[in-house]
C-alpha cells in the first residue's frame, strides 16, 4: 500500500509521546438550578481552554480508553484561514514554521506538511482516548481530505474508513466551479452499528439496545455493579443482587471495588423461593467487566412496565447466558406517545412487542443534502445567541448538522470528545439531544483561542438557560425512505404518516402535510417563537491548561500533590485515581489487581524506605509498589515480601 509522505513526518509521528503532562485546573462550574454556584459540578461535562494537542496529552489519565465518540473540525487550509503551526517539535524544518500564518497555495509551498504535521499526533492522541468500540468523525473541504483519509489509514489500520458527501451551501463559485459541498470522514469498526436518526429514514430495526455500558467499571459506578437472576425456564428476570455500592454501604463486602469478584455462584435475595435460577453479571461481548446501563430498582420497575428483553446468548463462550436490553429514555417517550404501537406481550413475561419502528435509520447514506445543514443556519444561530457582541466564525457548522453527526454515532451515557470546538456547536447539539430524549450525553470540549470562555462557554451557558428569540425551529417528525420493497405500502406509510401530524398537532406552532423530500415520507414541525427560546438544562465545567508536571526532569513543586498522585496511579495502571485519600492511609494511592501503589512523599524533603517507614502499607496485597525518595531495604527482603522500589523522580519521568 502507497505510504504518505511529508516533510517533517519523521518528526511528528512519535511527537504525542514528547507532549509534556500538564495539568487541567478546575476555574468554575456551572449549573442552570444555580446559576451562581460556581463548584464543581461533576456533571462529566468539561470546556478547556488550551492548545488540544496538550490538553488531549492531559485528558489521558482519567479518560484513555473511555471516549466513545470524538468529533474534530480542524482548519480545511483553504488558504484563507491563517491557522498557525505552533507544536513544539525540536527539527529544523518544523522549527521555521512555529507561529506562522499558513499561507495560500503557491505562497506557502509547505502548507500542507504543516497541516499533516499538525494533524498527525493528534489523531495519534485520540486513538489512545478511544474506546474499543469509539468512534471518531472527522470535518474537511476538498482541500486536505485526500491527505486526512490517507493519515487515517496510517493510524487507525484496521478501522473502516468512509467518506461521507455533505451539501453546506447554495454554492461556492471558485475557479469555474461551484463549490456545493464538504465532507465528513467516519473511522469506526468494521462491526459498527450506527445509532437510529430520523433524517434518512431507513429499515425497520429493534427499539431494544444493549444494557451494558461499556465504558464504565465497577470503580466508578459501583451502584450499577450487581447481579441479574433469570429463571432459564421462563427466561423471566426473578430479581436483582445487591450492588456492589449497597453491599459496601451494609458492611458486606469490606476490600477495594476493584477486587469485587463477579461471582456466578451467589444466590438470589432470600424472598426469592426458586431453585433454578441463571446469574448475569455486567460484562460486554469481549469479555470485559463494567456496569449496567440502570441502577437496580430502575431495572426491576423497567422490568414490570415491559421494557426489558430477556434472550438467550448467542456467543457460546460467553459467561452469562443470557443477554439483557432495555428501552432507552427516548423510546419509552414514543411508547408512551402512542408513536412507537405496542402489539402484545411476549409469552410468560411482560416484555412488550412491538410494530414497526418506523423513524429510525438502519445505516448512514453517503450524501446528505438537508437544507437544515447549510452553514447559513449556523451562522443565524450565533447572531441569534450573540446579538450585540460576537467574534466572527467564518463558516460554522449548523446545529442541526453537528446533531445529526453526533446522534448516529453516539447513545445514553457516551462521552463525546470535540478537541477543535469552536464556538462550541458540539455541546450545544448534545445538550439539545440530552433534553429530547432525557439521555445522558456527556461533552468534552477544548478551544485554544482566547475565546474559550467570551463565547465558547458562553453559549453553552446561553443554550442551557435559554435566550430571547423571535423565529422559528423545524424538527422531522417523521421519515420513512420509500424503496422498491415498500412501495406496495405506500398508503399505510401515508396513513402513519398522517397519524403522526394528528398526534403532535398540539405541540406545534404548524405541522407540514406528509410530504416525499430526498426519497422519503416526510413530515415536518414548525415552532414559532415570539419571546423566547427555552433553556435546555445542565451543567458543565471549566478548566485552563495549568502546570507542567515535570521542570527540567524534576517534580514541579507548582504542581499539587494530588495531581502527582494521579499521575502516578495511571502511568502505572492505566486506570483512573478515584480513591479518597485518608489519614490513616496517606500514602497510599490505591490497590489495583492485587498490587498496592504508595506514594511515599514528603514536599521539601527527602523521604526513605526502611524497615520502620514500611509503616505506610496500610493494606495487605500480593505485591508492592513503592514510591520513595531513597531505599534501605535489603534486596533478599524486598524479594521476601513481594517490594518493588521506584525512585521519585526518575521512575516516574520514565512513563
Amino acid at each position: 500500500m502507497p505510504v504518505l509522505n511529508w516533510i517533517g513526518k519523521e518528526k511528528v509521528v512519535n511527537h504525542h509521546l514528547d507532549v509534556p503532562f500538564y495539568t487541567l485546573e478546575h476555574q468554575y462550574g456551572f449549573r442552570t438550578d444555580d446559576v451562581n454556584d460556581k463548584s464543581k459540578t461533576d456533571s462529566g461535562n468539561m470546556i478547556i481552554h488550551g492548545d488540544n494537542l496538550t490538553a488531549m496529552k492531559a485528558l489521558l489519565p482519567e479518560f484513555e480508553g473511555r471516549i466513545n465518540c470524538a468529533y474534530f473540525d480542524p482548519p480545511y487550509n483553504t488558504g484563507k484561514e491563517e491557522w498557525r503551526y505552533n507544536d513544539n517539535v525540536n527539527d529544523p524544518h518544523i522549527r521555521k514554521w512555529i507561529n506562522e500564518v499558513v499561507g495560500k497555495e503557491g505562497e506557502d509551498l509547505s502548507r500542507h506538511d504543516k497541516w499533516a504535521c499538525m494533524m498527525y499526533p493528534r489523531l495519534k492522541l485520540v486513538e489512545r482516548l478511544l474506546a474499543e468500540d469509539g468512534k471518531l468523525v472527522i470535518s474537511i473541504g476538498y482541500h486536505e481530505v485526500d491527505t486526512l483519509c490517507r493519515l487515517c489509514k496510517e493510524v487507525f489500520p484496521s478501522k473502516q474508513i468512509v467518506l461521507v458527501t455533505v451539501q453546506t451551501s447554495g454554492g461556492k463559485p471558485a475557479g469555474g466551479f461551484n463549490y456545493l459541498h464538504e465532507y465528513l470522514v467516519y473511522i469506526v469498526n468494521s462491526d459498527f452499528k450506527p445509532m437510529p436518526s430520523s433524517f434518512w429514514g431507513g429499515n425497520d430495526r429493534s427499539p431494544f439496545e444493549g444494557l451494558t455500558l461499556s465504558t464504565y467499571y465497577k470503580t466508578n459506578r459501583p451502584n450499577q455493579a450487581y447481579p441479574i437472576f433469570i429463571n432459564p425456564e421462563t427466561e423471566e428476570i426473578i430479581d436483582v443482587g445487591m450492588s456492589l455500592d449497597e453491599l459496601m454501604k451494609e458492611g458486606l463486602y469490606t476490600g477495594e471495588k476493584e477486587d469485587f469478584v463477579y461471582d456466578y455462584s451467589v444466590a438470589p435475595p432470600e424472598s426469592v423461593k426458586i431453585d433454578n435460577y441463571t446469574v448475569c453479571w455486567p460484562i460486554t461481548s469481549k469479555g470485559k467487566e463494567c456496569v449496567w446501563r440502570l441502577q437496580p430498582k430502575r431495572l426491576m420497575a423497567d422490568w414490570k412496565k415491559g421494557y426489558i428483553k430477556v434472550s438467550k446468548n448467542q456467543n457460546a463462550n460467553h459467561p452469562n447466558r443470557y443477554s439483557i436490553q432495555y428501552l432507552p429514555a427516548g423510546v419509552i417517550k414514543k411508547v408512551e406517545k402512542g408513536i412507537l404501537e405496542v402489539v402484545g406481550k411476549e409469552e410468560k413475561v411482560p416484555t412488550l412487542i412491538f410494530g414497526e419502528n418506523q423513524t429510525e435509520g438502519s445505516s448512514i447514506p453517503t450524501i446528505w443534502n438537508e437544507k437544515s445543514f447549510y452553514t447559513v443556519h449556523g451562522t443565524t444561530l450565533l447572531k441569534n445567541l450573540f446579538p450585540k457582541d460576537v467574534d466572527k466564525f467564518e463558516y460554522p457548522k449548523s446545529k442541526e448538522y453537528i446533531k445529526a453527526v453526533i446522534d448516529s454515532i453516539s447513545q445514553d451515557g457516551d462521552i463525546i470528545l470535540d478537541p477543535f470546538a469552536g464556538s462550541g456547536t458540539t455541546a450545544h447539539a448534545v445538550a439539545e439531544l440530552n433534553s429530547e430524549d432525557d439521555g445522558n450525553r456527556q461533552f468534552i470540549l477544548i478551544e485554544l483561542m482566547d475565546y474559550a470562555e467570551r463565547i465558547t462557554a458562553e453559549r453553552v451557558k446561553t443554550a442551557m438557560t435559554g435566550y430571547d428569540f423571535t423565529g422559528e425551529t423545524k424538527e422531522i417528525l417523521y421519515s420513512k425512505k420509500l424503496t422498491i420493497s415498500n412501495l406496495p405500502k405506500a398508503k399505510a406509510l401515508l396513513d402513519e404518516a398522517l397519524s403522526i401530524s394528528e398526534f403532535y398537532k398540539n405541540d406545534y406552532t404548524k405541522i407540514s402535510k406528509p410530504t416525499i423530500a430526498d426519497n422519503c415520507i416526510r413530515v415536518v414541525g414548525t415552532k414559532e417563537y415570539t419571546d423566547r427560546m427555552e433553556g435546555l438544562g445542565g451543567a458543565f465545567d471549566f478548566y485552563e491548561l495549568g502546570k507542567p508536571l515535570f521542570v527540567d526532569g524534576q517534580l514541579n513543586n507548582e504542581v499539587s500533590e494530588e495531581k502527582i498522585r494521579q499521575f502516578i496511579y495511571y502511568t502505572e495502571t492505566r486506570q483512573p485515581l478515584h480513591r479518597e485519600r485518608k489519614t490513616e492511609s496517606w500514602y497510599l494511592l490505591d490497590s489495583w489487581q492485587r498490587t498496592g501503589y504508595y506514594f511515599y512523599y514528603e514536599r521539601g524533603k527527602s523521604t526513605e524506605l526502611t524497615i520502620d517507614t514500611l509503616s505506610i502499607v496500610t493494606e495487605k496485597a500480593d505485591q508492592y509498589i513503592i514510591y520513595a525518595d531513597v531505599c534501605r531495604l535489603p534486596k533478599e527482603f524486598m524479594s521476601e515480601k513481594h517490594i518493588i522500589f521506584k525512585k521519585i523522580p526518575r521512575d516516574i519521568k520514565r512513563f
